[in-house]
């Protein structure tokens, strides 16, 4: 066969030197990209491993038909071959930028070269054809050729390109034809992966190199079989458009709609909760149902009770589907009013109490609720002036403070007397499983939170599955531990309440308190536990100083873990000390009823396994991995998690424009699931990504767009980014995660101030403070003269400078640290806090402090100091002197009323306390 690739001379003078410097800057200075396949376990700092291979062969047929479309030049060959590759890695990474480690041909290749593998750079347009691809595939591969003379490290230092032991700098994929390529020169080169060819005299041989410390062998199994897929098509069909080229064999796609989902069970879903409820109270009307402190109700009591709230409901008008908020702290009286209002017919809205005013008054008014419930320990000054459609203010105590209503006017108000003589008895009220039962609200990019609608089918179909998957009988006994606004907490109140077991509710200075938690779990005989991994962290954090005996839990079958990702080494820990009870790593969106998927963990996991699967889909369910143009990925390429079936809800209320983007009808409809009673099956675009594993698990790999979960609360990045660009003092902003030494994710806001103003971190915490939830706030803020941009214009996240934990800057001046108790204090909070200095005087919520890391210090500083300290104490006292003043008990009676400074801190570290260290989807 014919080399179409002419000699060129090693003999370089200096201006061609320079020539072809310039060459590969241009070809590398742009944003170099991602052009790898996804590892299967986390790469090690220094590689140890061994290359394995997977050798394999062209069917006769196939390799003849591309000799013939290559014209019988090996050149040829190797471009149609190369072009396939890029093919695959633009369907697997989705981008259109390809970068491929190619060696110079034999007849170049010499000793004398400066680098013998080049790093070319291919731009793959989707509307292209293949047989446009091969011509642009080949004349990139000339003019890379045409350069061989550069030197890696010069070019990698001009463009400021960091170099690691362990991976090569540009690619991870070197691509090779041995016919005219030799290998030799791969044995330095720190490649992931190596694809290299062979012709001969009857059929094309093939062969995968690998690392084993980042692949299994199945993994790269998957990448051949979908290699030759497309390379079947092409030379079927070169003519066709790469974007119509599939890497999905028929046999794998039948796999992913059916083995992959089989899983119709019949649940009574077209019943609704509160009838199920009622079921259950006939069956077990003596049993517990639910506790809370010194509350206790049985199934009669908690029954009748809902009841009676639920005819004052019917008796004020509540029309069938209307919504009702609830703004209160959860207790009994919280699980009440969600029966109450099922059994009106209503659709309950739970509202955060500790929001700040104006957010809860966006979610009244934008819910449009005519009647609220609420209680007397809330005050609803400012969040429920100028909302004209309320009508009825329900509080489900005796006594209302009137001084909490100022501003609230043409508003009947009702209280406990109102209606707790009223019948006890069921009311006969039709709701079926297809009408709303309730809607969340979640975060929106706007700047304002969308409310997500779920029908009563939808919510059993969830507990169901969870009855079944998990084996539930009535002697489930669960911790309900979310805060009520979330999804969570919806199956949390109400499984055990359809299954005859019994519903524990807990505070949040209790969840936040892993001792408290920990003799909770113990003391109430609690069967399951849903946890984010932080307060888990420091359950485990606590029980690992317990003794064998005084650490048991005989009780705890499950331990279920949710809200963000759990890692591997979390996982094996808890499993150390309680090997007995499984682990359940959960997912799922709050528009899909609460889990879509879930991983059932019953022994330690290999600990290099780079992340712990979701799981696979729960009952009726179907999950798919699709790209952007809603087609099926392949088993081991990333896409986005979608998912329909029973579970996927109404969509955004009164959003329109978010409903259709994100809900989209079924275009697999012969292997639909539509819930009973409906007509469309609808799939829910997560917007998360994620990829099939070969054994039917799904592993989540993060975000597509700018959404991520903090401390278990769904967060779109450009809600916080709109809030903040609205003070007065802010030219432009960005906010993005960022990991911190401990694995949590932390928010770091970077601001450009415009020069007429001065503006200190404080001021901007504060400004956002009074618009967002605690949790959506950033820990970190850094001001920069411009926001680095890419050279398409848009902010380049990856060169945001990564925060210096250094002392920001406070309104209040450092002072350092005096006494031995200060000096304590000061080192616990600067590890906790992952800032350097810390002083006194300064502000823990100012320092980018949360509840979270509060509940870290409380922790340490309980084993470190003798006096004993509780966790409100420290909200009380937010700075090191104030806190250090009070551990020396040096402290009188008129010591809080001169902490002028700290008193206004207060309330809202109160508050803190309260609302956010659990979960939510």
């Amino acid at each position: 066969m014919a080399n179409q690739i002419g000699y060129i001379s090693n003999k370089i003078t200096p201006e061609e030197l320079f020539s072809q410097k310039i060459y590969w800057l241009n070809q590398l200075s742009l944003e170099i990209p991602e052009t790898n396949f996804i590892t299967d376990y986390v790469r090690p700092i220094k590689s140890t491993g061994r290359n394995q291979h997977i050798e394999f062969e062209l069917p006769q047929d196939l390799s003849q038909s591309l000799i013939n479309l290559a014209n019988n030049s090996y050149l040829s060959i190797y471009v149609v071959l190369l072009a396939v590759l890029n093919t695959l890695l633009s369907k697997y990474t989705g981008n259109n930028q390809i970068i491929v480690g190619s060696p110079v041909p034999k007849h170049q290749a010499n000793e004398n070269l400066v680098n013998q593998i080049l790093p070319v750079h291919f731009h793959l347009e989707k509307t292209l054809t293949f047989t446009d691809l091969i011509f642009q595939t080949k004349q990139t591969l000339i003019d890379a050729y045409s350069h061989p003379n550069y030197h890696p490290e010069e070019i990698l230092n001009l463009l400021n390109i960091p170099q690691n032991v362990n991976r090569h700098p540009i690619f991870d994929i070197v691509f090779l034809l041995e016919n005219i390529h030799d290998n030799y020169y791969l044995n330095n080169c720190q490649n992931d992966i190596t694809f290299s060819f062979l012709v001969t005299e009857n059929v094309i041989k093939g062969k995968v190199e690998y690392k084993d410390q980042l692949f299994r062998d199945k993994s790269i199994k998957l990448i051949i079989e979908s290699y030759s897929q497309i390379l079947t098509q092409i030379c079927q069909n070169p003519h066709q458009k790469i974007s119509d080229i599939s890497c999905i064999t028929p046999t794998q796609q039948q796999q992913l709609l059916t083995e992959f989902n089989n899983n119709l069970k019949s649940f009574p879903v077209d019943k609704s909760l509160h009838q199920l409820f009622a079921d259950q109270v006939q069956r077990t009307p003596n049993h517990t149902a639910v506790i809370c402190g010194d509350n206790q109700f049985t199934y009669q009591q908690l029954n009748e009770k809902a009841n009676q709230l639920a005819r004052l409901l019917c008796s004020c008008g509540v029309k069938p589907g209307e919504f009702i908020g609830i703004i209160k702290q959860r207790d009994v009286n919280f699980l009440i009013a969600i029966l109450a209002i099922l059994k009106s017919g209503g659709v309950y809205v739970p509202i955060d109490s500790t929001y700040p005013p104006d957010r809860i008054k966006y979610m009244v008014s934008n819910s449009q609720v005519k009647f609220l419930l609420t209680d007397s320990t809330c005050d609803l000054t400012e969040c429920l002036s100028d909302c004209p459609q309320l009508k009825h203010l329900i509080f489900l105590d005796i006594n209302s403070d009137k001084s909490t209503l100022r501003g609230i006017v043409d508003t009947q108000i009702y209280h406990l007397l109102d209606f707790a003589n009223l019948s006890p008895e069921n009311l006969e009220i039709n709701v079926s499983g297809i009408d709303p039962a309730y809607m969340i609200y979640t975060s929106g990019s706007t700047g304002l939170p969308k409310g997500a609608i779920i029908r009563h089918g939808g919510a059993i179909n969830h507990i169901y599955a969870q009855f079944d998957v998990l084996e539930l009988t009535e002697d489930l006994t669960f911790l309900q531990s979310a805060p009520a606004s979330s999804d969570i907490s919806v199956w949390q109140f109400l499984a055990p309440l359809l299954i005859g077991g019994k519903t524990i509710i807990i505070d949040t200075a209790t969840v936040c308190d892993p001792q408290r938690l920990f003799e909770c779990i113990q003391s109430q005989k609690i069967t399951i536990i849903e946890l984010v991994p932080t307060i888990l962290t420091s359950l485990i954090n606590y029980v690992g100083n317990l003794s064998t005996d005084a650490r048991l839990l005989p009780h705890l079958k499950w331990m279920m873990v949710t809200g963000e990702s759990v890692s591997v080494e979390l996982v094996n820990k808890w499993l150390k000390f309680y090997p007995q009870t499984k682990v359940v790593n959960a997912y799922g969106p709050t528009e899909a009823a609460d889990d879509i998927t879930q991983l059932i963990i019953d022994h330690p996991l290999p600990e290099n396994l780079c992340t712990v699967p979701i799981g696979k889909p729960l009952a009726n369910l179907n999950l798919y991995i699709l790209d952007s143009q809603m087609q099926l990925l392949p088993i081991g390429f990333p896409g986005e998690i979608c998912v329909s079936g029973f579970g996927v809800g109404l969509g955004y209320w009164q959003n329109q424009i978010s409903t259709k983007s994100s809900f989209i009808p079924n275009p697999f409809i012969n292997y639909a699931k539509a819930l009973p009673g409906t007509n469309t099956d609808f799939i829910y675009k997560t917007g998360d990504l994620g990829r099939w594993l070969p054994d039917g698990n799904i592993e989540f790999l993060g975000r597509i767009d700018h959404q991520v979960k903090i401390r278990g609360f769904r967060i779109e990045l450009g809600e916080i980014e709109t809030l903040l660009n609205q003070h007065p003092a802010v030219d432009d902003c960005v906010v993005v995660t960022h990991k911190e030494a401990q694995g949590n994710l932390q928010l770091v806001a970077y601001v450009v101030a415009n020069h007429q103003s001065v503006v200190s971190i404080s001021e901007l915490r504060n400004f956002l403070k009074e618009k967002l939830p605690d949790y959506m706030v950033p820990a970190a803020f850094m001001m920069l003269e411009a926001l680095p941009l890419a050279p398409s214009g848009k902010v380049d996240r990856k060169a945001l400078p990564q925060p210096d934990h250094l002392r920001p800057e406070l309104e209040s001046a450092y002072v350092m640290p005096q006494t031995e108790i200060e000096k304590v204090i000061t080192t616990v909070w600067q590890k906790a806090l992952n800032v350097e200095k810390v002083g006194i005087e300064d502000n823990f919520f100012e320092l980018g402090g949360h509840s979270l890391i509060m509940l870290q210090i409380y922790s340490q500083l309980r084993e470190l100091l003798p006096k004993k300290l509780s966790l409100m104490e420290m909200f009380k006292y937010p700075t090191v002197s104030t806190l250090a003043k009070f551990l020396s008990e040096e402290s009188n009676s008129d010591f809080i009323r001169e902490n002028d400074e700290s008193s206004k801190k207060i309330a809202a570290g109160k508050q803190r306390l309260k609302q956010r260290l659990q979960q939510k989807k």
